[in-house]
């Protein structure tokens, strides 16, 4: 499917529903689809103008484990939404970042521990040039080639879009 009818049917479908989990709950879907991920390896985070941080939405567990001063020098979500661009990384995990939202647990105690993110796409939930957060996709692993395969050009292209969708309906 073209990116351009994938977010026309994104764009219907979330309309379709009722504001909140619902929405949310189709959007991390549609994302873990679109970019063959597991649900771990999505993240949405919403922007706190007042308090100029960035909140986690999704995964739900984080967003109680604290937020992400939009200032920060470290954390790629941070400069996505301060640079209102996309970001595209293969070579995440050796490069310095924040990492402690990586270490929680999102699962039950008895899984094993979190994987390191290895590869990362980064884009702003952008809409008339205002920033409303951000949405990142990622592949985790021990290492880069057990994450799987290399993001694209063309994928950062396609999360960038739907992010405009995003930014419009979540």
């Amino acid at each position: 499917m073209k990116i351009e009818d994938f977010c026309k049917k994104l764009e219907g479908e979330l309309a379709a529903l009722g504001a909140g989990e619902e929405r949310l709950s189709l959007a991390v879907q549609s994302l873990r689809k679109a970019f063959r991920v597991k649900p771990d390896e999505i993240s949405i985070l919403s922007l706190d103008d007042e308090k100029q941080v960035l909140v986690f939405v999704w995964p739900a567990k984080l967003a109680k484990s604290g937020f992400i001063p939009l200032s920060s020098s470290s954390s790629l979500a941070a400069r996505t939404a301060r640079d209102k661009k996309g970001f595209a990384n293969n070579r995440f995990a050796s490069v310095h970042h924040s990492s402690i939202f990586e270490s929680v647990r999102l699962g039950p105690e008895s899984d094993p521990p979190p994987l390191p993110i290895q590869k990362i796409l980064s884009a702003p939930l952008l809409s008339s040039d205002k920033v409303s957060g951000v949405v990142q996709v990622c592949r985790k692993g021990t290492n880069t080639a057990d994450a799987g395969e290399d993001f694209s050009q063309t994928q950062l292209t396609a999360l960038t879009q739907i992010a405009q969708i995003l930014a419009r309906t979540l």
